[in-house]
């Protein structure tokens, strides 16, 4: 090796940093600015290479290159430097093995800051960059250099275990250390970077932050593991240490260390969720098996008061609802804790309404302010079914607020969303912005875990049924006995249909099953029985039904629909022809009283501006004169309609986005009318509907604003087509066109 230095300056100096890599470096009297200027061999420029200026007491400069040697190296290398007008070369001759980069040269003359930056080279650069993280050379320089730097390693002390995979670590750094870049681990095979976030919690006694670290166990060397910490301001070593015993698991931690920690927390709840596949499962468990403990500001008659009543985290934001009393005017405003930043102030958002709440004896009642705010959810968030809030007072008192856990299953997250606020309190706004972009998430999420049905066949069924009865079944089996009944009495639907039910709710399949297996033996009508693997809603119940069925008609049924006669199916589907261009058609249904509950349906706009659904006639007599009159209608409901298979997947089934089971009946045969075929209402076919007896029994359409969502959803879609429908008087209500 020969080296061409310049009068007056000291050589460049060449040495491995392992696997082929060389480095490079020359101190030069004046100071750098920038890099330093790319290294050419032959005139040629080296790629790949890296480069780094350090600066040297006195105002000189320490330059670094570091590079790959050439495979095909045949006549050695010819570099050739630069630096701010200077120059000089050096040959490195083809079989020269170079020594080992020592760490007491590199750092010699370096201040402390030069040194972090060069260890920060090494560790996040040169190290990845070259593949050199397993290599001995590069190992045993790293060892001196840290060695140098941190004779006396501080502590890191593992705390808790998580399940098989992580720890959690706990250590500290000075206040003033900053910004941390980058984790690693580093043993004596070599060094391992870690793809956490650290957590730090300001500790003002002593000038230092606690910092907690979860650290893949599989990333923790076996002997002698350190710890490294690093970024822009410093770097810090800390010995990892082991306990002798067992560490205790994060459960146990959660419930005896993180009460009094929530930040920390919700943090440690964040990392899991985003560090494996099972994360955000684990993450769930954990807040199921280890809850805070909730925390409200106690009504009293003269000081202020709160509670947080729900938190439902979504992608489209925490919908948070709750109340506050301020009888003596102190109240400042609702906070959103945060571990990532400042707690967000949620006040200007709030949509507010009066409530009652349980006053501070048995049985009183306080008047109250009820709120409703979507808040942000944060990145990287797990779901957190306990976010952290804080009441805020004039005197500038904040006081923890903590909501009971919400829900973890959609469904029942969903359920609460919808019963959130009461619902004469919910107006368009409140809808809009609040409620709605957050239910609509849950519920796509509980269609997203509905899962695949199981079909359980009954009897022999027809080979080539010219009809299918699609029937869902939810809780109330009730009518299932005279339903069947009246369609093993029907000859035509025993020798042209097949039967199929949906069984929407299925915990009761075993009774069920049980029950149609009994109802078979006395009748001898074959049914299929598809049970839904979760509850999943009158549209998709209908759609997999439609989905199994083999008859070229569809008659889409509700369990509490009784036929008054034999040969309604024949007559309904004998409406179905290409020449009229009927693409669905409805019967006349009767209430228990003989009274009319549906005529067809037509579309007429409350004083809010939303479009509802309305039946012709209700609760007129049976033989009302234009009730018995065959015409064309803007829909039909869906307790019983009857369309081509053909048809109905044409225009994709029943739309699934409406919430538990309403509105969707006209939606679809909207969607029918914009394909230019019309909707027919048949009132010489009449059948019994015993109405919404099973919509009572779900609790969340009785008891929650599952109607407006639907309803303010339905107007957005369809509101110009119905507009369009009423004022034309094609279809129209009253006397309508005949078919």
């Amino acid at each position: 090796m020969l080296t061409s230095p310049v009068d007056g300056l000291a050589s460049p100096k060449v040495a491995s940093l392992g696997r082929d890599v060389v480095l490079l470096t020359w101190d030069v009297p004046h100071a750098e600015r920038g890099s330093p200027s790319s290294l050419k061999n032959d005139g040629e420029d080296i790629w790949p290479s890296a480069s780094l200026r350090l600066s040297l007491p006195g105002g000189g400069s320490r330059l670094f290159w570091v590079f790959q040697r050439p495979a095909d190296e045949r006549a050695g290398l010819d570099l050739s430097l630069e630096a701010r007008g200077l120059g000089t070369s050096v040959s490195i001759d083809r079989d020269v093995t170079l020594a080992p980069a020592h760490a007491e040269d590199l750092i010699d003359g370096i201040d402390n800051h030069g040194r972090v930056a060069l260890a920060s080279a090494l560790l996040n650069v040169w190290g990845a960059m070259f593949r050199l993280r397993r290599d001995r050379t590069f190992i045993e320089l790293l060892s001196n250099l840290l060695s140098h730097m941190a004779p006396t390693p501080g502590q890191a002390v593992a705390i808790a275990q998580i399940a098989d995979d992580f720890i959690l670590t706990r250590t500290s750094l000075v206040a003033g250390f900053g910004k941390i870049d980058a984790i690693y681990t580093f043993g004596r095979n070599g060094l391992t970077r870690i793809h956490a976030v650290a957590h730090r919690i300001p500790d003002a006694k002593d000038g230092r932050d606690v910092i907690h670290l979860l650290i893949d166990r599989a990333r923790i060397p076996a002997e002698d593991p350190l710890l490294i910490l690093i970024g822009p301001g410093g770097l810090s070593v800390r010995r990892l240490l082991k306990p002798e015993g067992r560490l205790p698991s994060i459960e146990r931690w959660f419930r005896e260390q993180a009460q009094a920690m929530p930040g920390l927390r919700e943090h440690v709840l964040r990392e899991i969720a985003a560090r494996s596949a099972a994360g955000p499962a684990y993450a769930l468990e954990l807040q199921l098996r280890s809850p805070l403990r909730p925390r409200r500001l106690s009504s009293s008659l003269t000081a202020p008061s709160a509670e947080i009543v729900s938190a439902l985290a979504t992608s489209a934001g925490t919908l948070v609802t709750g109340w506050y009393r301020d009888p003596v005017n102190l109240f400042a405003g609702i906070e959103v804790g945060s571990t990532e930043n400042e707690p967000l102030d949620l006040t200007k958002h709030l949509f507010t309404f009066p409530v009652e709440v349980a006053g501070p004896t048995k049985g009183s009642r306080l008047g109250a302010t009820g709120f409703a705010v979507l808040a942000p959810t944060g990145t990287r968030a797990a779901q957190n079914l306990q976010p952290r809030f804080h009441l805020r007072l004039k005197s500038g008192a904040r006081h923890s607020l903590v909501p009971h856990p919400q829900p973890a299953d959609p469904a029942e997250a969903r359920a609460a969303a919808l019963r959130a606020i009461p619902a004469q309190h919910v107006d368009q706004s409140v809808l809009t912005q609040v409620l709605r972009p957050a239910i609509a998430d849950l519920h796509a999420q509980v269609r997203n875990q509905i899962g695949r049905p199981t079909i359980r066949k009954i009897g022999v069924s027809h080979q080539r049924p010219k009809a299918s009865v699609i029937i869902p079944l939810y809780r109330n089996l009730e009518f299932l006995r005279f339903q069947i009944a009246a369609f093993a009495a029907d000859p035509w639907m025993r020798a042209n249909a097949e039967l199929i039910y949906v069984l929407d709710s299925p915990e009761q399949a075993q009774e069920v099953e049980h029950l149609l297996g009994g109802l078979h033996l006395v009748y001898g009508l074959p049914v299929v029985l598809v049970v839904m693997e979760r509850n999943g809603g009158y549209a998709r119940a209908n759609n997999v039904g439609v989905s199994i069925a083999q008859g070229d008609v569809l008659a889409l049924v509700n369990s509490d629909i009784i036929p008054v006669s034999p040969g309604w199916l024949e007559a309904m589907a004998a409406r179905l022809n290409g020449r009229r261009r009927i693409g669905a058609v409805g019967p006349k249904l009767l209430f228990e009283d003989g009274s009319i509950q549906h005529a067809g349906m037509y579309f007429s706009q409350d004083h809010r501006g939303y479009w509802l659904n309305q039946h012709f006639h209700k609760g007129m007599p049976r033989d009302y004169a234009p009730a018995c009159e065959e015409r064309v209608v803007p829909a039909v409901t869906g307790a019983c309609l009857v369309t081509t298979r053909s048809l109905f997947e044409s225009v994709g089934g029943f739309t699934e986005d409406y919430v538990v089971g309403d509105y969707e009946d006209s939606d679809l045969c909207l969607k029918i009318t914009m394909t230019e075929r019309k909707i027919a209402y048949v009132p010489d076919v009449e059948l019994y509907h015993l109405e919404r007896k099973s919509m009572s029994l779900n609790a969340e359409y009785m008891r929650g604003i599952a109607w407006q969502y639907n309803c303010a959803l339905h107007t957005e879609r369809w509101r110009d087509v119905m507009i369009a429908a009423m004022q034309t008087g094609r279809p129209r209500k009253g006397r309508n066109a005949a078919i």
